[in-house]
């Protein structure tokens, strides 16, 4: 019981006021230091952020060039309005601020990228026709 009297009276006599003014003392002059460790992490989590939104700008592009590399009558310029139009909308409607030098960027790679993985019409290999067959069956 006098323990707890002695801790009542030290608090009511000042002993409280001396900790808060040492805390916040402590917290004043750590405060430059603790100010760059947070700067630091808002800073690494816009990266993040950004790289991931990125990332996705070009799976989106890849998904609207090989979409689109199937219509034959339609011009690469078209295709690629076409590809900047969808990705966009995609954009848009996940409230992701991309501006549009980028998206064309974005798709003018995937098209690179897809036309070097894509067969050219020389090594396409077409299927056999019936006179490259023999359709005569042995017994």
């Amino acid at each position: 019981m006098k323990t707890t009297t002695d801790i009542i009276n030290w608090i009511t006599g000042g002993g409280l006021t001396l900790v808060a003014f040492v805390v916040a003392s402590m917290l004043i002059k750590a405060w430059p230091v603790i100010k760059s460790i947070l700067d630091a992490k808002e800073a690494a989590s816009k990266d993040a952020k950004t790289k991931s939104r990125y990332e996705q700008l070009e799976k989106w592009a890849q998904n609207a060039v090989a979409a689109l590399s199937v219509y034959q009558d339609v011009t690469g310029a078209d295709k690629k309005k076409e590809a900047i139009r969808i990705i966009n909308k995609q954009l848009a409607d996940h409230k992701i601020d991309i501006d549009i030098e980028n998206v064309g960027n974005a798709v003018e790679a995937a098209y690179q990228a897809f036309k070097t993985t894509q067969p050219t019409t020389d090594t396409v290999a077409t299927a056999p026709t019936t006179e490259d067959t023999d359709t005569t069956t042995q017994e």
